[in-house]
């Protein structure tokens, strides 16, 4: 006996074959032959199918077909996951219009809930036992979610705490997070008191807490970062001195700093010599120059070698650290005079080469101060055989330690 949908499909296969025979042989059309006949021969198909399965009808004493169906399986269990794919796609599209960092958030959320949505989906279909499927469910996943999860979470948080860091001002910064720690110790001390907590309620408030913090993250982060002033140090003034002397002569002319070069000046300059570090720590395999309370400056290298030469050697193309300490009475800097170099000044859209001094140099160090130097010489004292350095005692040749304003503080320096 066929079945109803049998009977449709035999139907639909004969007039599928009659609507071929007629087509090609009235119309003698090759492509519409070939068509009609292709859905024939599916129709065909798709009615044997249709004719073995019977319908999908079963009888009424077979129970093997009614204990496999679907409606007899049981329903599967609640998943956050589909909630949290969803929070991730709305975090990239506000990611998209707001701050690019919000985005990888919204990727990694996705990510995330997406793995772990299909891991869940496909441990429900492990059997027809809840207990086992969790199982099965856990072997998969807890080697992996457990500390990809929890480095992806501390790394939002971190991040989103040093958004709110940046968008606070230094003083608000210490004061809002020294209110939060306050805040932290008063709940902890709440919560130890209580002989019993609940793990929700617990896991809730946390919960919330984590969301509030990446809420503020996301919106500081928006808003940008708080203006942080650059630490103008004295070889930006070099440069400036040299590379722009017209903007730099009207800064002296309206007071706002001393004229001439910083490395050729006692005066001080208030943005690079103020808020300057005068203290520095023990550091081995350092070179050192002192400016005595005479006015001459001494040395001391590395290693077993004496200070019984007046001439300081340096090697060439390697980074020197050289501690410069006053112990004068006055604030003075250290500068190291080291030959010419040549620098191209922009003039509009022409470029002028011209001669500078290659001067490096400390900030203004008070009395008993002290702070690092860190250079690198390029060129060979021979370099410059025959070219008097203004800095040297009666313009001599060579490379010259000087302390600007006292005329007997010079060291001569050698680089082979």
């Amino acid at each position: 006996m066929f079945t109803t949908g049998t009977k449709f499909l035999i139907g639909a296969s004969v007039v599928s074959l009659l609507a071929t025979l007629i087509y090609g042989i009235g119309q003698d059309g090759v492509l519409g032959t070939v068509g009609l006949a292709s859905a024939t021969v599916g129709l065909i198909f798709l009615t044997s199918v249709n004719a073995i399965l019977r319908d999908s009808n079963v009888f009424l004493d077979d129970e093997a077909p009614v204990e496999s169906t679907a409606a007899a399986q049981p329903a599967p269990g609640a998943s956050v996951w589909p909630l949290v794919f969803a929070l991730g796609t709305v975090v990239v599209a506000v990611g998209l219009i707001t701050y690019q960092p919000v985005v990888v958030i919204g990727l990694i959320a996705l990510v995330v809930a997406g793995g772990e949505w299909a891991v869940q989906a496909w441990s429900e279909r492990a059997s027809s036992s809840g207990e086992h499927n969790a199982e099965v469910r856990s072997r998969v996943s807890n080697p992996l979610e457990y500390p990809v999860g929890g480095a992806v979470a501390v790394g939002i948080i971190i991040y989103s705490f040093s958004r709110v860091m940046l968008w606070l001002s230094k003083t608000n910064t210490v004061i809002a997070f020294g209110a939060l720690a306050a805040v932290v110790v008063v709940v902890a001390f709440a919560l130890a008191r209580r002989p019993k907590l609940n793990a929700g309620a617990v896991g809730g408030g946390m919960a919330i807490g984590v969301v509030a913090l990446v809420a503020a993250g996301a919106v500081t982060g928006a808003d940008g970062e708080r203006d942080i002033p650059e630490f103008e140090t004295t070889s930006i003034w070099q440069e400036e001195a040299i590379l722009h002397p017209e903007e730099y002569a009207e800064g002296a002319a309206e007071g706002h700093h001393p004229e001439g070069l910083i490395c050729e000046s006692p005066e001080a300059f208030p943005e690079a010599d103020e808020n300057a570090s005068e203290t520095v720590a023990i550091k081995s395999s350092i070179y050192e120059v002192v400016l005595n309370d005479s006015g001459t400056l001494d040395y001391d290298v590395p290693g077993v070698v004496g200070t019984s030469t007046a001439v300081m050697s340096l090697p060439r193309s390697n980074p020197t650290n050289v501690i410069f300490r006053n112990d004068s009475d006055e604030e003075r800097r250290l500068s190291l005079d080291v030959g010419t170099m040549t620098v191209e000044i922009e003039h509009g859209e022409e470029v002028e080469e011209v001669e500078a001094r290659n001067q490096i140099c400390t900030t203004l160090i008070e009395p008993g101060g002290a702070q690092l130097l860190t250079f690198r010489v390029d060129e060979p004292t021979f370099a410059f055989d025959g070219q008097p350095n203004p800095n040297g005692p009666d313009d001599a040749e060579g490379f010259w330690f000087f302390v600007p304003g006292v005329d007997s503080a010079v060291l001569e320096v050698y680089v082979p």
